[in-house]
C-alpha cells in the first residue's frame, strides 16, 4: 500500500488538524487511515440533508470557545460560509422553560423556589471559604458539595444520571474539579437570580458560530479540503487491525502499510488491542469506560421556536437533551423544522435504535414539543459507539498505564478519543496546537 514518512491513526478532527500541521513540513509523506468509507468520513462531525432539512448525526456542535484565538482559527477554516448566533438554550424544569445555566435563570421561577436553590448554592461558598483544603471524592460529591442539596436534587443529579448511566458515586470528580478553582457563577449574577432579575451566565457560551450551509460537516470538510489540497494521502475503509515495529524500527499497519513514526487518534483501548495481543492488555483496554450515543432526528409539521438547545432533567424523558437543526439552519419552508435529540448508551449495551426512535417521538409529545405524534413527517436515527469517555475512579491510573505502553513503542496518541478526556472542538484544537508549539515531533 505505500510507504510513509508518518501515519495518522484516525481522520476524523484531530486526525486532520495534526496532518494539517505537520503538512508544513516539507518533504514530508503522510497518510491517514481511516475505518468508515470516503462517504461516512467525518466522525462526530458529521452532517446529513435530507428533504431539505440538516441534520448534525453525531450530536450538535455549536462552535464557541473561551479562548478568542482558538475559535477565531476554527471560524477562520469556514471562510464565508459561517454567522455568529446568539445561544437560546433552556432547562425544562417544573414545566418552565428556565435560561441556560440553571444557576442564572432561576428569576423564571417563583420565589420559594428562587430561594432554596440559592440558598443551598451560597450555604456551599460558605463553607468553601471555610474549608479551603476540602475536596471531593468522586463526582457525585463535587455535585453537591459545590451546588447544595436542592439543586443537586432538582436538577444536577438526574440529568448527570440520565448522561451517564451510572451510579455517580462511580464516577471521579478530577475532570470538573480543580483544587483551589470555585465553578460558581457570579455572586452578583446569582443575587440578581434570586431577585427575579434577567442576567447572563457563561458568557463565552452567550454568543456561538455556525456553519451557514452543510451543518457541521461543513466545517470538517473545509480542513479535508484543505489538507487533500496540500497532498495529505486519506486510506479510507481500513480499520487498524494491527501495529509491529520492524528491525529497523520502522512501523508496519495491518501487514502493509510502514511508516517511520506513528500518530494515534482512535479509541485507546482500539489502540492498546492492534499494538499487543496479550491478557494484560485485553484487561487494561476493557478498563477504559465510555457511553454510545444514538441521535434520533425528528422532522416535524410545525414551526420552529426561538430556542436552540433544551436540556431535560426529567428521568421520565429518554433523551437528556434536543436541539432545533432549524434554529440553526432554517427550513425553506418556514412550516416545517426540525430537531435532534439525544440518548446515551453504556459500554456493551445492546442498541435497539427503533425503540429508543419511538419513545423519542413519545416523550417530545408527553413534554408539548409536538401536540401529537401526527405532526413527524419523519425520523431517522444514528448510533455512534463513542459518543462520551467516562471518568471512572481509575480513570487516571489506566490512562497513564495506557500512555506507558504507547510511549515504550513511540506511539503518540491525541485528540479526544487519543488521550481519553471529554475535549470539545475547541480544546481538541489547542491540544493540537499546543503539540506543534512544544515541537513536537
Amino acid at each position: 500500500m505505500g510507504e510513509y514518512d508518518e501515519i495518522i491513526l484516525g481522520g476524523g478532527w484531530a486526525g486532520l488538524l495534526y496532518a494539517d500541521m505537520k503538512l508544513y513540513e516539507h518533504n514530508h509523506k503522510i497518510a491517514v487511515i481511516e475505518k468508515d468509507s470516503d462517504y461516512n468520513k467525518g466522525g462526530l462531525l458529521r452532517s446529513e440533508i435530507i428533504d431539505g432539512l440538516t441534520f448534525d448525526t453525531g450530536g450538535p456542535h455549536l462552535l464557541f470557545s473561551r479562548d478568542a484565538s482558538i475559535i477565531s482559527k476554527i471560524v477562520e477554516l469556514l471562510g464565508d460560509n459561517v454567522s455568529k448566533r446568539e445561544r437560546n438554550n433552556y432547562v425544562l424544569y417544573d414545566n418552565k422553560f428556565i435560561p441556560y445555566p440553571f444557576e442564572n435563570g432561576i428569576y423564571k421561577l417563583d420565589p420559594e423556589l428562587r430561594v432554596n436553590f440559592i440558598k443551598g448554592i451560597l450555604e456551599r461558598m460558605m463553607f468553601m471559604s471555610r474549608n479551603r483544603e476540602w475536596k471531593p471524592n468522586n463526582f457525585m460529591e463535587w455535585i453537591t458539595g459545590f451546588f447544595g442539596d436542592y439543586m443537586a436534587r432538582e436538577y444536577l443529579i438526574p440529568y448527570n444520571k440520565k448522561i451517564w448511566k451510572r451510579p455517580l458515586e462511580s464516577m471521579a470528580a478530577d475532570w470538573v474539579f480543580t483544587p483551589g478553582r470555585l465553578p460558581f457563577p457570579d455572586l452578583e449574577n446569582m443575587i440578581k437570580s434570586a431577585a427575579g432579575i434577567p442576567n447572563v451566565g457563561y458568557k463565552e457560551q452567550s454568543y456561538f458560530y455556525y456553519p451557514k450551509k452543510g451543518g457541521i460537516q461543513s466545517l470538517y470538510d473545509s480542513l479535508y479540503e484543505k489538507v487533500t489540497k496540500r497532498g495529505l494521502n486519506l486510506l479510507f475503509g481500513k480499520d487498524v487491525r494491527n501495529i509491529e515495529v520492524d528491525g529497523r524500527g520502522r512501523y508496519i499497519i495491518n501487514n502493509e502499510i510502514t511508516a517511520n513514526s506513528v500518530i494515534s487518534t482512535i479509541p485507546l483501548p482500539e489502540l492498546l488491542l492492534s499494538i499487543e495481543d496479550s491478557e494484560e492488555s485485553h484487561q487494561l483496554a476493557n478498563k477504559f469506560d465510555y457511553n454510545g450515543v444514538i441521535i434520533v432526528g425528528v422532522a416535524i409539521s410545525s414551526g420552529t421556536p426561538n430556542q436552540t438547545s433544551i436540556y431535560i432533567p426529567d428521568p421520565k424523558v429518554i433523551f437528556h437533551r434536543y436541539t432545533w437543526m432549524s434554529s440553526l439552519l432554517p427550513s425553506i419552508d418556514p412550516s416545517k423544522s426540525n430537531l435532534i435529540a439525544e440518548v446515551t448508551v453504556p459500554k456493551g449495551e445492546i442498541v435497539d435504535v427503533n425503540k429508543v426512535t419511538s419513545t423519542v417521538v413519545r416523550d417530545l409529545a408527553n413534554i408539548g414539543v409536538i401536540s401529537d405524534e401526527k405532526e413527524v413527517i419523519f425520523t431517522k436515527a444514528w448510533f455512534n459507539k463513542y459518543g462520551y469517555p467516562v471518568y471512572t475512579l481509575n480513570h487516571n491510573e489506566v490512562r497513564e498505564r495506557a500512555m506507558k505502553i504507547l510511549t515504550a513503542y513511540g506511539i503518540k496518541s491525541i485528540g479526544r478519543w487519543g488521550s481519553w478526556h471529554y475535549w470539545n472542538t475547541d480544546m481538541v484544537y489547542k491540544a493540537i496546537l499546543n503539540m506543534n508549539t512544544a515541537g513536537v515531533k
